[in-house]
């Protein structure tokens, strides 16, 4: 048999000049994207770095301020809400995470009711102001536990801060002199933790009350609102709701506006009405008397003669 002869490999063609000049520019064209690319990571690397460390990150931690900052709203308490989310050192404006707690702590405060937005904003530098937005409670009674007073909203939640006897003319009277804030004396249930509601028959009756004699002029000397005969519990004849005067004088309210046997009583705009009419005529909401009852068709006050009973103020409900 004839030996097998290996099949030799066919002799490579020499590459055409334009074959040359098509690998020669493929690879130039490589290494020069190869180099833009490194170039690019770096320069972005350096420019990132440098934006953080000098733009983007201030020398100082960042202010905080109230967007929508409420008219009743304290100085004490401004303080108080911006120092719960003041970040102590400088964080750059990338951080995203500190506006992530500030927003956990705000929502956990039990003087704001929602929070909108918490936001870095620009100041003089990129960055250097969060702004806070914020839907906030509104305290609207002083309700009296004990030797103590807590602050409570609209809706009963209580809030913070506790005041003593002496420190409420300061929590009352405006600086125009005028009420501002009432307290509501004998509810029986003990508060609830900050942020909860006060949940208490005799409290809603009392806060009811407060908001009806907001802003009414005639009401300026009124600043008590005692519920602790609230639903006769004490004594069924008496007045369920006492307001309670500057001189704690008794305006005898009786039942809450939204009491199902209201109707026992003359309307509560007629009472109201009452109380305007003493203004007009007594200058004074008391009549001058210790106590006057707004609860029947006709206005009384008791006697102060050596005989006793009651007398009429002259007031009676119009036909």
């Amino acid at each position: 048999m004839a030996k097998d002869r290996k099949s030799k490999p066919a002799p490579r063609k020499p590459l055409t000049p334009e074959q040359i000049r098509t690998r020669r520019q493929f690879t130039l064209n490589l290494t020069v994207l190869l180099v833009l690319g490194i170039g690019g990571a770096v320069g972005y690397s350096f420019i990132r770095k440098y934006v953080d460390q000098k733009l983007t990150f201030p020398v100082d931690a960042p202010q905080v301020v109230l967007k929508n900052r409420p008219v009743w709203m304290s100085d004490f308490l401004v303080d108080q809400i911006i120092g719960s989310v003041q970040p102590l050192t400088a964080r750059s404006a990338f951080d995203q995470q500190m506006l992530v707690n500030a927003y956990d702590i705000l929502k956990h405060n039990p003087w704001i009711k929602d929070v909108r937005q918490v936001r870095r904003t620009y100041g003089k530098k990129p960055g250097d102001t969060i702004e806070i937005d914020c839907d906030y409670r509104a305290p609207v009674a002083l309700v009296r536990y004990g030797d103590v007073y807590a602050l409570v909203d609209a809706e009963g939640i209580k809030l913070p801060e506790l005041f003593s006897t002496g420190q409420l003319p300061k929590i009352m009277i405006g600086q125009d002199g005028r009420v501002n804030i009432r307290v509501i004396e004998g509810v029986v249930r003990a508060p609830p933790d900050p942020g909860r509601r006060w949940v208490s028959e005799d409290l809603t009756a009392g806060l009811e009350m407060v908001q009806l004699l907001h802003s009414q002029p005639y009401a300026e000397e009124i600043q008590t609102v005692r519920v602790s005969n609230y639903n006769g519990r004490l004594d069924p004849k008496e007045a369920w709701l006492v307001l309670l005067t500057r001189d704690r004088t008794e305006i005898r309210w009786g039942r809450p506006r939204s009491a199902s046997d209201a109707f026992a009583e003359v309307p509560w705009h007629q009472k109201l009405e009452y109380m305007q009419r003493i203004v007009d005529k007594y200058h004074r909401v008391d009549a001058g008397h210790s106590a006057v009852d707004l609860r029947f068709d006709r206005v009384t006050f008791p006697s102060e003669d050596l005989h006793g009973g009651e007398r009429s103020a002259g007031l009676r409900e119009e036909p």
